[in-house]
């Protein structure tokens, strides 16, 4: 790691500049919607920022994965998209108009590649809306799992390994 490198950002939503580490990375769209060409998309994909169909066959849910510091009392996120059945997704959608009581999960596979992981896409993991919160949901890879990202994510990142995250990033 480079001893120089200046830590902080410039933000992409608001312009300005922040001195910190980067806490949040997040995927605008499904791999394979991203992968269309301008025009594609626009005549197989309806998307905004938490939702996708492709080919009126797939559907997908933004979520949050989160990764805790080590170092701090925080995490860092990763924004992904995940594949879900339509009844999910449907059941999701009801959620966000109506709002959750009550904690619910659904299951899915990832459907984003991330620079930092090798064979992301098609990890099976569960979401979970959290009641009220109107929070995206958050993503759990399984406890099983042998992928580097679920190690992370159940032990925790240190300060050099968060650096490397977001060094392709910057």
């Amino acid at each position: 790691m480079n001893k120089k490198a200046k830590t902080g950002f410039k933000c992409a939503h608001c312009g300005e500049w922040h001195n910190e580490l980067l806490k949040d990375l997040g995927s605008q769209l499904p791999d394979d919607v991203w992968a269309l060409s301008y025009v594609e998309r626009y005549q197989r994909a309806r998307h905004n920022a938490d939702l996708c169909t492709l080919d009126g066959k797939r559907h997908f849910i933004r979520c949050v994965l989160p990764v805790p510091l080590t170092y701090a009392d925080d995490r860092f996120c990763w924004g992904l998209w995940i594949e879900v059945s339509r009844k999910d997704h449907d059941r999701y959608i009801r959620t966000m108009q109506d709002g959750a009581d009550k904690e619910f999960r659904f299951e899915g596979v990832l459907a984003n590649n991330l620079k930092a992981y090798a064979r992301l896409i098609g990890q099976k993991v569960t979401a979970v809306v959290e009641a009220n919160s109107g929070d995206r949901p958050s993503i759990l890879l399984s406890p099983a799992s042998r992928h580097k990202l679920a190690i992370e994510q159940r032990k925790g990142i240190d300060l050099q390994r968060h650096h490397e995250l977001v060094a392709p990033y910057l």
